[in-house]
């Protein structure tokens, strides 16, 4: 009985790790961007997501030997990194608590076409809905910014995170949750300042809707 033909992941990664760079420069060209995406959500800020990046590429070439083909290359890059994004997403929520998103990090999430003042109230809106993931607990506010700001699919996320996919559905509906309720509590401050709330106040739904995404 001959042996399974290697997976296209499987040769690109051996051909990597061998010190191939046109195979190395493939694998950043297919993957680089996600990653980039990633560290720009888990850091807040472009300059660190950029350090991030680099040391998610840093590990991967460093790892690339033990990848066996099992499961897609992306997703198992994506795993690799987690560690190193978990590190610097708690180093932000100490540094940035309840403080101001990166203007870069909203220009990164989907205009949706508006006009200029409707973009505007929205973008007031994603930052108290960043605002209110840094206050949330981070098992909670993992994976609604993987499923609902990086767009991951159910799957995607609950190998990422190595947990079941009714673990994943689990807490992004908790987090959801969470998240509208505090939302819902920075717009009623904002009414009473006299400022505008940023859109409807949100509840689990309008989390979806507000941020582009399917329901879970």
């Amino acid at each position: 009985m001959s042996a399974p033909t290697p997976s296209q992941d499987l040769l690109l990664a051996r051909r990597a790790a061998a010190g191939r760079a046109d195979a190395w420069d493939e694998l950043l060209a297919l993957y680089s961007e996600r990653f980039y995406n990633l560290a720009v959500h888990f850091t807040g800020a472009v300059e660190d997501a950029e350090d991030l990046t680099q040391e998610i590429c840093l590990r991967l070439y460093q790892n690339l030997r033990q990848y066996r083909g099992d499961v897609p290359l992306a997703a198992w890059a994506l795993r690799l990194s987690r560690n190193l994004c978990i590190d610097h997403y708690r180093s932000a929520r100490r540094e940035r608590r309840a403080g101001a998103v990166s203007e870069a990090v909203l220009e990164r999430l989907p205009a949706g076409g508006e006009d200029p003042q409707t973009a505007a109230l929205r973008r007031q809106q994603l930052r108290a809905v960043y605002q209110g993931l840094e206050e949330m607990p981070e098992d909670l506010a993992e994976v609604v910014l993987l499923r609902d700001l990086q767009g991951w699919s159910l799957a995607e996320t609950a190998a990422y995170l190595e947990v079941p996919v009714g673990t994943v559905k689990s807490r992004l509906h908790r987090g959801r949750l969470d998240l509208a309720g505090r939302v819902n509590r920075v717009n009623r401050a904002d009414a009473r300042l006299g400022r505008p709330a940023g859109a409807v106040a949100l509840n689990s739904e309008v989390v979806d809707e507000g941020l582009g995404v399917e329901a879970c």
